[in-house]
């Protein structure tokens, strides 16, 4: 479990989010963000899960990708309905020492940000 903690300071908010949390909700100047991503370590193989998340229906593109021993990639555009959490993508490979995962997200609000999990540089 190289680098647990701080593969776990990355996932927190991911987490927190999913669960409904999130700055926004609690106060905090971060904006509630559409998508979020759930992240699953096991043994030597990770899996990400792209969630949908939103608190009013609109448009998101992303494009996500997945590094560890082998590369996964998808990109979608798609409307996602206001309050329903859905999976929109799921990816897993296998690892070694380390990995990342990248999601560019573009929302219908013309907001733009970047996700990402794991050893990303």
């Amino acid at each position: 479990m190289r680098n647990f903690v701080q593969r776990l300071a990355f996932l927190t908010p991911a987490f927190a989010m999913v669960a409904g949390g999130g700055a926004a909700s609690a106060g905090g100047n971060e904006p509630e963000r559409a998508l979020a991503l759930n992240v699953s370590e096991n043994g030597d193989s990770v899996e990400i899960q792209l969630i949908a998340q939103s608190a009013v229906t609109q448009q998101v593109d992303y494009q996500i990708e997945l590094i560890g021993n082998s590369r996964a990639r998808h990109s979608g555009n798609t409307s996602i309905p206001a309050g329903d959490r859905q999976i929109l993508s799921r990816l897993t490979t296998n690892v070694s020492d380390t990995w990342c995962a990248r999601v560019e997200v573009t929302e219908g609000s013309g907001a733009s940000y970047t996700l990402t999990a794991g050893d990303c540089s």
